[in-house]
């Protein structure tokens, strides 16, 4: 056989790849595959294309070839007549014969006609025959393959047909005309065309077609779907009849022009032939691997049962390593647990600066008195001096124990509980811990004064370094000594696990060598199929064919020459041809029923990221349905059922709210239209008239198309309209006197620039106020093509409290409810608690920007807002749009923009930031199909990007906690099953024996549940609100430069623009109005961290209340309650009422614009002001403490009290249960099927969580 392929470039590579396929399959010791391959490689490196017939048994597959072929060379009938792979081809005549065992033979003409048929029947001794012909039907260098059909009863037959598909470069699929819609047909055309190979498809014997029972267009059209409904994408479908070739259906003449085309197209075909062909035989040299490893693997996970269930070698050997580090740890712990409180101790107190300027300046008037000849006064001198320098020690003292507890006191305090919850101290031990104090006397700075000593600055330094030092010491041993009573709880606790480990430890590393076993097999598949791809896949290199390799490997068989001979000499002929024709002649033509089939691959769904959360909750609350039925199969477990199905319903139902947030400008409501596909919110025409708007999923009273318009109450819009008076001095007693102020004022306008939206929103409520004081508070329904007479008139929609818009689209059929918050540049006060309120409890934030002012200062103000409370989220949920980006001039422009972005986030303290730049307009254009616009340097609208991140984080992130949540439930009732299966199990003298022991734990439980108060937590709540106020003070003054600079500038303080008076006033109101919104912000940022802080106890509470639970009963599983809702305090803005009198000595310092910012002016009102803050800050945030500590501390004892008798409710549900599952008439075969049910389900969750 000449290597005509060598010749062609394009097969060369193919070669190669096969010959590397080769070596690897005949090291793996896979002869069967090795030897398909050396068949491709044969027929590749000849250059030859086959075309392969294969389909049902009698569907004519052997008439149609002998018809394409001129003569009828092949058997054929109605019953299997190829029992084995035939060729044929164009060349010089000869039959060549492949057998399993014996020799190949190569026949020369003449030939027996019915001797050759007759070898095409026997697939018990010839393996494949080849018959070369002289003739023109087919081109040289191509061959027709007839297989066996795939629905024969011999499964002789379909393995024949499966095992030489990896030759056929093209296949002609052919089906009977009755048995079009047999499942095989679609199961196994599906497999070829997922397999790569192209395939024809051609319904035979149409002769059979009546059309008075059905018009052929229709029986056309139904086979046309059939195949398209299985996926089955075919080249194209044939209808044939051979039998009567005028049939008006007939596409005889079609078919021929379809492989002359394939013909003159060989070398394209090769080259796909090769593909395909080594892919079919790697998918098969790998299910051969998965059959041989099966038993193994059958054999491994039934020791791993015994184990206790198996698992992924990562988590296996994880949980080895955590066993083992876990045994280290508590080996190692006491000594752990004492030098790392060391470590930290030392760290506070290194950290402690307890000589600040103040302390200092009180040190040295302490050391000045105690100099001797310090004297006070002529007249009694000597009481004076005594008086002065007691005096003067009282200040120091309290200076020093003040500077003591905030820098060292109150960190130790906590840094002693951290630990003591760390290792689960004894609660009389954390009492000490709360409760600690150092107490200390005056005598100790008395002591370290050196006698004669002077007050120089190296003598204060020396002073105040021992005095310091003297005190950290003193702090440092109390806590010691405190702390040695932990260590010897640490060294009992590290005693008692290190025996239980060593146990688990045993059983770990017997399953961990398991579970490595079984991926090591899993490996070696992957290994395989990983290399088999990149084999395929590789570009491949002409010029590394080893010619010398594939000759060898290509290299024809000897044949034995033979000729047919006449049938009466076949008798006594001893070749295995003529032994083959004798044992024809004796089995005669044998046939066999229809019926055989190959059953198809399974193929996976299609799992998209944004499906996959959805379909997790949609499985997971199907799960607790299911749970939930056997559950309430017995009065035993039904209180578990209740729960369940709740879950499911809400994670059926889960909705979800979606905060915008931005300046007026930013581009919110084209945002939030692009993310609706259309523009339903209408974009109001000035920042004062803003309401909340809200895009909510329709619903009965409500359908797609409708919307509701909440107008303001008269309180409402009356505070607003005072608040904008107040801004010009102003305030009003009546309506009419209002109206008259706002008119003067709309005439008169803004003298400030802070001063044009409230002169805007005043004037829109003069001119509208006639109109709507009759709908104050109302609820208007309205359709959406009235929506814009509401907002686009500033004088109806300035009285508009809230817009809900109810519709039908891609965003709301996700549950989510957008809202479309106010600015946060709004001049509305109580659009700062409304934007808390979504900040806190909204499922996710957008932030938007405009690009062209990437940051405003009330950007700059909500940031910060934001920055405070964001470690308080459990999710990362923000996003941050830049708005308008195809507004940007250059690629080079919008990357400096974002960079910009980026930065300023990370100044706020958000980093990472979840970053879009994007165009909402061309967004919306591309959703709608309008024309977009000017573009910009942007290619697209970059809002494809964005959404499928942002839609990915509502249907997974946010789904899996609930989901987690919902199996922990299934879980709990899970054990609790299994727990009752076993009691009732038992025999009745065990049954007794457990009831006693029961009633004990029982009533021992009840004891530890009656004492679960948290004495301490008051306490507790009162330092943590002291030590969050301190820094909030620390924060405020901080940033009070920055705030001073924003109000006092040189835009506003200029000689040249009227009273410099009342503008050094208004620029104070200014400053005072940002202070005290800071410390309102600082507040409510306090205040989710009073919550956080809370809700951290509680789950302390929870684990230890658990633990202790459990020590009595290890079997008890118990769940966390819903997390407690606390409500969080109204905040108004501080300062608002300061006297501005004690402002006045500041504000005098002013002498002109050109003095007060070039020289030291601006510092030393800056100085003056602080100072006069001190007071009424100290003053705020103490009556400030006073609130979060009593609202607080309330709910605080209720959520304890909840969380004891929600644990009560568990554990006296789980007792009666026990007690019922313990009593005569318990079912244990009942329970044990429960819990096999509910342990099928939790398993079937945890595969598809992997899958």
């Amino acid at each position: 056989m000449g290597h005509v392929a060598t010749a062609r470039p394009s097969l060369r590579p193919w070669l190669a790849k096969m010959i590397e396929m080769y070596e690897q399959l005949r090291e793996a010791n896979d002869k069967e595959n090795a030897d398909k391959v050396k068949q491709l490689m044969e027929k590749t490196a000849s250059g030859e294309l086959v075309v392969a017939f294969c389909g049902h048994f009698s569907a004519g597959k052997s008439s149609l070839i002998n018809a394409l072929l001129g003569e009828p060379l092949l058997p054929s009938s109605p019953i299997p007549t190829s029992a084995n792979l035939v060729k044929v081809k164009a060349g010089r005549d000869y039959v060549r014969v492949f057998y399993h065992r014996d020799a190949p033979v190569e026949y020369e003409p003449p030939y027996d006609p019915d001797l050759i048929r007759a070898q095409c029947r026997d697939g018990e001794t010839i393996e494949w025959i080849e018959i070369s012909r002289e003739t023109d039907a087919i081109p040289p260098g191509v061959a027709i393959l007839d297989t066996p059909g795939i629905d024969s009863t011999d499964d002789a037959h379909r393995l024949a047909t499966e095992s030489a598909l990896h030759l056929a470069d093209v296949v002609f699929y052919v089906m009977d005309y009755n048995h079009v819609q047999a499942e095989l047909n679609f199961q196994f055309t599906k497999q070829l065309t997922d397999e790569g190979k192209t395939v024809y498809l051609i319904i035979n014997q149409i002769d059979k077609h009546r059309e008075d029972e059905l018009p052929f267009a229709a029986f056309r059209a139904s086979a046309v779907e059939a195949f398209r409904r299985w996926g089955v994408e075919a080249a194209r479908l044939f209808f044939l009849s051979l039998k009567a070739p005028a049939h008006p259906h007939n596409e005889w003449h079609e078919l021929s022009a379809c492989l002359r085309r394939l013909f003159a197209d060989k070398d394209e075909w090769l080259v796909r032939g090769a593909e395909t062909g080594l892919k079919r035989i790697a998918a098969r040299h790998l299910e051969q691997l998965c059959v041989r490893h099966e038993p193994l693997e059958q054999e491994m996970r039934m020791q791993l049962q015994e184990l206790g269930g198996a698992g992924d070698e990562a988590a296996a050997m994880e949980e080895l390593r955590r066993l083992e580090a876990e045994l280290v740890d508590w080996q190692t712990a006491p000594a752990r647990a004492e030098e790392a409180f060391r470590v930290e101790l030392e760290r506070v107190l290194q950290n402690a600066y307890l000589m600040p300027f103040e302390t200092r300046a009180r040190a040295e008037a302490y050391l000045q008195a105690m100099r001797p000849d310090f004297k006070v006064g002529w007249w009694f001198a000597k009481a004076k001096t005594e008086e002065e320098r007691q005096r003067r020690l009282d200040a120091f003292y309290e200076s020093v124990k003040a500077q003591a507890e905030a820098q060292i006191e109150w960190h130790v305090r906590q840094l002693l509980l951290r630990f003591g919850n760390e290792w689960s101290a004894e609660r009389a031990w954390l009492g000490k811990c709360q409760q600690w104090t150092v107490g200390w006397e005056k005598g100790l700075l008395a002591g370290l004064v050196k006698q004669g000593a002077d007050t120089s600055g190296a003598a204060l330094l020396n002073y105040t370094d021992e005095v310091a030092a003297a005190l950290k010491k003193g702090y440092r041993d109390s806590a010691l000594a405190l702390f040695a009573e932990l260590a010897d709880q640490v060294a009992k606790q590290a005693a008692a696990h290190t025996e239980a480990l060593s146990s688990e430890l045993s059983k770990a590393r017997e399953k961990a060598e398991l579970i490595s076993r079984l991926a090591r097999l899993k490996a070696e598949r992957e290994e395989r199929q990983r290399a088999f791809r990149q084999l395929i896949a590789a570009p491949g290199d002409a010029a590394a064919l080893d010619e010398n390799r594939l000759a060898a490997l290509t290299a024809p068989p000897d044949f034995r020459k033979a000729r047919h001979m006449e049938p009466a000499k076949q008798q006594a002929a001893a070749e295995p041809a003529a032994d083959h024709a004798a044992k024809e002649q004796a089995l005669g033509r044998r046939g066999g029923a229809a019926g055989g089939g190959v059953e198809n691959e399974r193929t996976g769904e299609s799992r998209t990221p944004s499906a996959g959360g959805k379909r997790r909750s949609e499985q997971a609350a199907g799960r607790l349905d299911e749970a939930a039925a056997y559950l309430e199969q017995t009065d035993l477990l039904r209180r578990f059922a209740a729960p369940l199905r709740d879950k499911a319903r809400r994670l059926r139902e889960r909705a979800f709210t979606v905060a915008l947030f931005g300046a007026f400008s930013a581009g919110k409501s084209s945002l939030a239209n692009a993310l609706l596909g259309a523009p339903l919110l209408p974009s109001s025409p000035n920042p004062t008239t803003a309401a909340i708007s809200k895009i909510a999923p329709p619903d009965k009273e409500h359908p797609h198309g409708t919307a509701i318009v909440k107008v303001k109450s008269e309180p409402q819009i009356w505070a607003d309209v005072q608040a904008s008076l107040s801004q010009f001095g102003h305030a009003a007693n009546t309506w009419g006197e209002a109206l008259r102020l706002c008119a003067r004022l709309a005439e008169s306008g803004a003298e400030h620039p802070a001063q044009k939206p409230h002169v805007a929103f005043l004037a829109a409520a003069a001119a509208g106020y006639e109109r709507m004081c009759g709908r104050f508070g109302a609820t208007l329904p309205i359709r959406f093509e009235e929506l814009e007479g509401y907002v686009a008139d500033e004088a109806v929609s300035c009285f508009l409290d809230e817009v809900v818009l109810y519709a039908d689209c891609p965003l709301t059929r996700q549950g989510v409810t957008l809202v479309d918050t106010p600015g946060v540049d709004s001049l509305n006060a109580r659009h700062t608690g409304v934007a808390f309120h979504y900040m806190k409890h909204a499922d996710a934030l957008l932030f938007v920007t405009y690009y062209n002012h990437a940051f405003s200062k009330a950007d700059r103000e909500f940031l910060l807002q934001l920055g405070r409370v964001k470690d308080a989220f459990a999710l990362d949920k923000m996003f941050f749009i830049i708005n308008a980006a195809d507004l940007a001039q250059s690629k080079e422009e919008l990357d400096a923009v974002v960079a910009y972005m980026s930065g300023e986030l990370a100044r706020f303290g958000i980093r990472f930031p979840r970053l879009y730049a994007l165009s909402s307009r061309m967004a919306l254009a591309e959703k709608t199909g309008a024309e977009p616009g000017p573009r910009g340097v942007l290619t697209d609208s970059g809002f494809p990007a964005f959404e499928a991140d942002f839609f990915r984080f509502l249907t997974e992130e946010l789904a899996e906690v609930a989901v987690e949540s919902a199996y922990a439930e299934l879980e709990r009732a899970h054990q609790t099953a299994a727990e009752y299966a076993r009691a009732a199990g038992q025999s009745e003298a065990e049954k007794a024996a457990k009831r006693r022991a029961l009633e004990a734990v029982k009533a021992k439980m009840r004891t530890v549940l009656a004492d679960a108060g948290d004495a301490y937590g008051r306490q507790a709540l009162g330092q943590e609100v002291d030590e969050l106020l301190y820094y909030v003070k620390q924060r405020v003054f901080f940033r009070l430069n920055d705030t001073f600079k924003e109000a006092f500038n040189p835009a506003v303080l200029r000689d040249d623009q009227g009273s410099v008076r009342r503008a050094l006033e208004r620029c104070l109101d200014e400053l005072l109005a940002s202070v005290g919104f800071d410390l309102a912000q600082e507040l409510r940022a306090t205040s989710l961290r009073v919550e956080a802080f809370l809700h951290k106890r509680l789950a302390e509470q929870f684990a230890r209340l658990g633990n202790e639970l459990r020590r009595l009963d290890g079997a008890l599983a118990l769940v966390p309650p819903e997390p407690f809702a606390f409500a969080a305090p109204e905040f108004a803005n501080a300062l608002s009422d300061v006297d501005r009198a004690r402002f006045a000595k500041a504000l005098s310092l002013y002498k002109n614009a050109k003095s007060f910012f070039e020289r030291d002016e601006k510092r030393r009102m800056k100085e003056e002001i602080e100072a006069a803050l001190v007071e009424p800050v100290d003053r705020y945030l103490a009556e400030q403490k006073e609130r979060l500590v009593s609202a607080y501390a309330k709910q605080y004892e209720a959520a304890a009290a909840a969380l004891a008798a929600a644990l009560a409710d568990q554990v006296d549900s789980y007792m009666d249960g026990f007690m019922a599952a313990l009593a005569e008439t318990a079912d244990s075969e009942a329970l044990g099927r429960i819990e096999a049910a509910l342990f099928g389900l939790l398993s079937r969750e945890d595969r598809e969580a992997r899958r």
